[in-house]
């Protein structure tokens, strides 16, 4: 064995306490990837067991499903292992920066002295990667395991709106590549971690290291201006600030882990503000039963035109959707029904017929000056009480002057049309034109039934009596919604049977039976399972980060001993001392929160400038979260240093200004 690595060994028995946090923190950064690398698998094998080893048609989407968690969660726990391990070196560096002095001295060279270090990490790894695997192994099958509870819960629900056979589950699965990688990755993140430090205590002469400098000193002479925090909160603070500026390598690691734990309350504080809202914005105003058709379309090109047309494969008539509706009624209840056709029809509209908050709308016509258009269908008993509200002759053509859509983040809702608008011009793919008179006009107020909805993309919403449509939804309240399922779905196999087992795809239409809320149920079981996950790696990442702090803090407050009891020798009181030790954990905290803060509020802020152009979903400072991170940041600094300090009183200043070589 080379004398470097049992040198390293042999310091691994002497700083027991050094070399257990070293293990820790190697441990947890292999446990959390392997628990990340569990996941995967098991997510991997509950897809191929589904949809077939390539995930059939949207294979790449679910890949990219699995792998940018992955990898979002993969450089979370890289940038905060590497920052914690690297921490761990640079003291154990430092602590043996004298040995290395007199080893320079009796002719080791920057090399061997870089090895003793490297060799170092290599012992710990040995240990404390093995150690990872299997913490890793038992984190996460009690992970995958309570979120197969949650995927049990989707699937349920899953049943309830989904008439054909769905059944899917989250098996606990590992390979021999959950370990390799898992291995790999955190044998590098410690390799890394050990080279920085191991490089600048190589560069040291040997004077250098008998003095005492430690890895993160700054060698040069700098100008520390301190006049204003001098006058402001007096001489110790302004010690302090020197101290910072003169050792800023040495409180680098210290400040990025607290600005790494900020940056994560912040993180998980906005994006779940944002979920919040985005399940209040979805969450229904309605809990009826709803029974709902789509049909399948085509996309084609116009020959004649040029233009996009989409073709209905199946689309449900008015006789149809009348009699379905008489014969859901049967069942004692009452039914009414709404479908829309949104795909034939476009608009022409007349700017003069517009009021002045639709032309502020951006874009709602085409490059060809067309608008997107809803064909509304309702049976014939809704469609009577509809004309009534709007005081229109039964047979009339009926305008929904209400347009809600999304601003930017923003729900806006508005009337397109002026009170005195009597026609609307629709075109279709051919180009043929069709001049609807409008009959009678109805407001938001006016629209009573959950199924006309409160937000669309279509500006122009026209009821038409006998229309074909493409969608059709039956809503009903009934008292044993188990018993109205059965009923329903014995109506619906009447007239749309479903006899493949992807209707959809292979039949060109599907039929649902399920409340309304069902799907906001299933994805508020997702979003809180998400966040539960989120939480579950965020909180171990903070743990990570404050071991760093505890080490990095009290060892740059054990190795300055000698400093303090000079200091002392010249006059400095105890209470002079413990100012200035608690200034520095100050100014540590509020270099920490500037970097910590801007980025805890820009990445959330960068996601939600996606997320708000398709929901009405804005970013908000999370000041819960803001303050919350920085009372707990202060208190977990300032209980280490105020620990420290109570050690440093027993202490002898003569024993302490003594050279003393570990």
């Amino acid at each position: 064995m080379k004398i470097t690595a049992q040198l390293a060994l042999s310091q691994m028995k002497v700083n027991k306490k050094r070399t257990i946090a070293g293990i820790f923190a190697i441990a947890l950064a292999t446990s959390l990837i392997t628990t990340v690398m569990c996941f995967v698998t098991s997510a991997n094998k509950m897809l191929t067991d589904f949809l077939g080893s390539d995930y059939g048609e949207y294979g790449g989407a679910y890949s990219l499903m699995l792998a940018i968690p992955a990898l979002l969660l993969g450089l979370l726990i890289a940038a905060m292992s590497i920052t914690v391990i690297s921490n761990i070196f640079s003291a154990s560096a430092n602590k043996r920066i004298q040995e290395f002095g007199i080893l320079k001295c009796v002719g080791a060279t920057g090399r061997q002295i870089r090895a003793s270090v490297i060799y170092e990490s290599l012992w710990l790894s040995l240990t404390a990667i093995p150690l990872g695997l299997i913490a890793g192994t038992i984190l996460g099958y009690i992970s995958v395991k309570f979120t197969g509870h949650f995927i049990s819960d989707i699937n349920d629900a899953a049943k309830e709106i989904i008439m054909r056979p769905f059944t899917f589950s989250l098996p606990f699965h590992i390979s021999v590549w959950t370990y390799l990688f898992a291995g790999v990755f955190s044998f590098c993140i410690v390799l890394f971690s050990a080279y920085r430090p191991a490089k600048k205590v190589g560069k040291f002469t040997a004077i250098q290291c008998v003095k005492g400098i430690g890895a993160g000193t700054v060698l040069k002479e700098i100008q520390v201006k301190d006049s204003f925090i001098q006058k402001i909160f007096g001489c110790e603070s302004a010690i302090a600030y020197k101290n910072m500026k003169r050792n800023k390598y040495g409180y680098k690691t210290t400040m990025r882990a607290l600005s790494l734990g900020i940056l994560l309350f912040l993180l998980t504080g906005g994006l779940s503000g944002q979920a919040k809202e985005f399940q209040e914005w979805m969450t229904p105003k309605s809990k009826e039963m709803m029974v709902d058709y789509s049909s399948n379309y085509d996309i084609e090109v116009n020959a004649k035109t040029g233009k996009e047309e989409r073709k209905i494969s199946r689309p449900v008539t008015s006789d149809q959707y009348n009699e379905i509706t008489q014969k859901l009624e049967k069942y004692g209840i009452d039914v009414y029904g709404v479908g829309a056709d949104t795909f034939t029809y476009n608009a022409l509209l007349d700017k003069n017929t517009l009021t002045e908050d639709m032309l502020q709308v951006p874009n709602f016509s085409d490059d060809n000056g067309e608008t997107r258009t809803e064909i509304v269908s309702v049976d014939d008993v809704l469609y009577k009480k509809l004309c009534d509200r709007a005081g229109a002759e039964y047979g009339s053509i009926l305008l929904l002057n209400t347009y809600q859509y999304n601003d930017n983040g923003e729900y806006v809702s508005i009337k397109p049309f002026k009170d005195d608008v009597t026609q609307i011009s629709l075109i279709n793919a051919a180009n043929e034109k069709n001049t609807l008179t409008i009959g009678g006009i109805l407001e938001q107020s006016d629209l009573k039934e959950y199924g006309f909805g409160e937000m669309t993309p279509y500006p122009v919403r026209i009821v038409v009596p006998d229309a074909d449509a493409r969608s059709f939804d039956w809503f009903s309240m009934p008292s044993d919604e188990d018993d109205y399922t059965e009923y329903a779905r014995s109506v619906m196999d009447e007239y749309f049977p479903l006899v493949a087992e992807d209707s959809y795809v292979e039949q060109g239409y599907t039929v649902r039976i399920a409340r309304t809320d069902a799907m906001i149920k299933m994805l508020n079981i997702a979003i809180v399972l998400a966040e539960i996950v989120m939480y579950g790696f965020v909180i171990l990442l903070i743990l990570m980060g404050f071991i760093s702090v505890i080490s990095t803090l009290t060892t740059n407050i054990r190795i300055r001993s000698r400093e303090f009891a000079v200091l002392k020798s010249v006059g400095m009181t105890n209470k002079s001392l413990c100012r200035m030790l608690y200034s520095e954990s100050i100014f540590c905290v509020l270099n920490a929160l500037v970097p910590g803060v801007i980025l805890g509020i820009a990445i959330p802020f960068l996601i939600n400038l996606s997320i708000r152009k398709a929901f009405p979903v804005l970013y908000h400072i999370p000041w819960a979260a803001l303050f919350g991170g920085i009372f707990v940041l202060i208190g977990i600094v300032f209980f280490i240093t105020r620990t420290e300090i109570h050690k440093l009183r027993d202490k002898s200043i003569i024993d302490e200004i003594r050279m003393d070589i570990v």
